[in-house]
């Protein structure tokens, strides 16, 4: 199996030690160093060479979301996860700007924190299900504000989605999640997450912010 190296950032010492406690069991999981703010955890990346940066966001000298956007140019192969108390639309969609792979909240339990540290790992984004439906609401506003509609060019026969799609599609746009969607069409989950993945994949999307922009963009729902 191979060795995850993370590098632990946080101002608060309780919390990181929690973290190593949550994640001494995992194996794979090396704790190569530690960083109580963002000017430390940018030299530290330099350093050290983490695959993973567990960040929090409010800290002394610089905050986790600049210090994610210079990891992110500076050093791509460190890939950040934001671990952090915020659960508003700003803070979410800042740090997706920033760069960071993935966002959690700090009362995450272990199952799907362990999940998210392997996909950001792995080049994946991770994101669960409350942070996703605040990344659509929040794009949501972010396109209503700036008027992005009028600037479409698309059609929606261009990805030559089903019906069935579309209306996937539309109930995603709204920030209804898959447990929603599969209880309002009477399916199960699993054949939700078929076809969003069937959607992703003819829109060339990699995540729910894009999935919405496309959607929007181009006037497919």
């Amino acid at each position: 199996m191979e060795k995850i190296n993370i590098l632990l950032v946080d101002d608060h010492t309780i919390v990181r030690d929690g973290i190593k406690a949550t994640l001494k069991d995992q194996t794979n999981f090396v704790i190569v160093g530690e960083a109580v703010n963002g000017v430390e955890a940018i030299e530290s990346v330099k350093q050290l060479n983490p695959d993973v940066v567990i960040m929090d966001i409010t800290m002394p000298e610089m905050n986790g979301i600049d210090a994610a956007m210079t990891i992110s140019k500076k050093y791509p192969h460190s890939k950040v996860l934001i671990l952090s108390m915020h659960d508003n639309e700003t803070y979410i969609l800042k740090s997706v700007e920033a760069g960071a792979y993935g966002y959690l909240l700090k009362d995450v339990d272990k199952l799907e924190f362990v999940k998210a540290i392997n996909a950001v790992y792995n080049g994946e984004k991770y994101f669960n299900t409350a942070i996703s439906s605040l990344l659509v609401a929040g794009y949501l506003n972010k396109v209503k504000q700036n008027d992005f509609q009028q600037t479409s060019g698309g059609t929606n026969d261009d990805y030559e989605l089903t019906k069935r799609e579309k209306g996937i599609l539309k109930m995603i746009t709204v920030g209804k999640n898959n447990r929603e969607i599969a209880d309002g069409l009477g399916i199960s989950i699993r054949t939700i997450e078929t076809h969003r993945a069937n959607i992703m994949k003819k829109l060339k999307v990699k995540n729910a912010v894009e999935l919405v922009r496309v959607a929007l963009d181009d006037n497919i729902v």
